[in-house]
């Protein structure tokens, strides 16, 4: 009776190679998209959210200054300093899913709002978070 050959044939061998290192190079692209994607493509998107939660429209405040903060695992974190016209000055931070993020949950992530802090000399709003993003763990804690 003829033996059977329970091993892959070097072609076979070959293919597979190819297919987990096409399959890591995807991942490792996912992976470095969780970098920094910061003013170019999310100005907009971040003057939308802040002009929600600061309550005032987009044109009657600036945005100052941008850094990235740290986020939870699948995240990118950004906070901006937000100056009005009128001289108000806010901190905000919005997270929004890295590339990462996304794979991980099939493209189903989703940012979250600003969440702004006062930070005006002389308010009497210092500290506190704007109404607009006051949940009941905040107004708890003496926060809104």
């Amino acid at each position: 009776m003829p033996c059977i050959s329970l091993t892959r044939s070097d072609g076979d061998s070959k293919m597979t190679q190819k297919f987990l290192a096409a399959t890591l190079l995807l991942f490792l692209y996912g992976c470095a998209t969780t970098s920094n994607n910061t003013l170019a493509e999310g100005t907009n998107k971040a003057e939308k959210k802040i002009s929600m939660s600061i309550g005032r429209e987009i044109g009657n405040f600036k945005i100052t200054n941008s850094q990235v903060t740290e986020a939870p695992t699948g995240y990118n974190g950004m906070q901006y300093t937000v100056k009005t016209e009128d001289g108000a000055t806010f901190k905000c931070e919005i997270l929004e899913p890295s590339g990462l993020g996304k794979v991980a949950t099939w493209g189903m992530a989703s940012g979250a709002d600003a969440m702004c802090t006062d930070f005006t000399k002389g308010s009497s709003n210092v500290g506190k978070t704007n109404n607009a993003n006051c949940n009941a763990l905040l107004r708890a804690a003496g926060k809104c």
